[in-house]
């Protein structure tokens, strides 16, 4: 694979990252490789892909839509699967993954990470503004959601069509689900709902144990008692 760091524009020379569809400083769309399994754009000279790892074949060819950008607001391209399609901007790399092609996706991702090595996931990008877009296929503004909660990445949703991730945005997720992303936070959401559950038990023995001795003897023993049985049941 192509270093990303020695990749340069043949119009000006300026610096260029893999997925770069114009060149940030002569602004030259840039000789690029479309993946046909994950849609993430590679360098001309790449032989594999740097979102999923899988080895470049034919690319897949978009067709025109009436998507809007949600960013530039530029018409996107649409890339039709069996599940979904996926529409692409060609500007600002950003990609609209309709909801079912994104789930496929996702359960792609978490198979293979159960039988293959796994690469380490693309690291966060830092604060950004914080902008509700409209979505991609209908005039509602978008959620702004955590992938996962635990992920870093920060993407739109659509609750009737689909998911909007920036550039590089959509490998960063696929790479998280492939490295045990989903589980880890199903494992911290059922964590986090056993300490809400032995709280509220706290509480309520609280609320009705009284001042006496006996009283607060028993509330002991029933928050025991409640407390042991949880732990069994994990």
């Amino acid at each position: 694979m192509v270093d990303a760091d020695v990749l340069r524009c043949a119009n000006c020379g300026g610096p260029l990252h893999a997925a770069d569809r114009r060149c940030s400083h002569c602004h030259v769309p840039v000789s690029s490789v479309r993946c046909g399994h994950c849609f993430h754009m590679n360098a001309a000279a790449s032989l594999h892909c740097g979102g999923c790892g899988r080895e470049l074949g034919l690319e897949p060819v978009g067709d025109p839509s009436k998507a809007s950008c949600p960013v530039c607001r530029q018409p996107l391209a649409a890339f039709v699967e069996a599940r979904g399609t996926v529409f692409d901007c060609g500007q600002c790399a950003g990609q609209f993954v309709e909801h079912a092609l994104l789930v496929q996706l996702l359960e792609e991702r978490r198979g293979l990470g159960r039988v293959a090595p796994t690469r380490p996931a693309a690291k966060g990008l830092g604060e950004q503004v914080v902008r509700y877009r409209p979505c991609a296929l209908c005039p509602d503004l978008m959620q702004r959601k955590n992938f996962g909660g635990t992920s870093g990445v920060v993407v739109d949703v659509c609750s009737r069509h689909g998911v909007w991730f920036d550039a590089d945005e959509l490998p960063r997720v696929l790479a998280f689900v492939e490295n045990g992303g989903l589980e880890r936070a199903e494992r911290r959401r059922e964590e986090e709902l056993y300490e809400a559950r032995v709280q509220q038990r706290i509480v309520e023995v609280a609320h009705y144990a009284d001042a006496s001795t006996l009283e607060l003897d028993a509330a002991a023993r029933g928050l025991h008692t409640f407390v042991s049985q949880l732990l069994r049941s994990r």
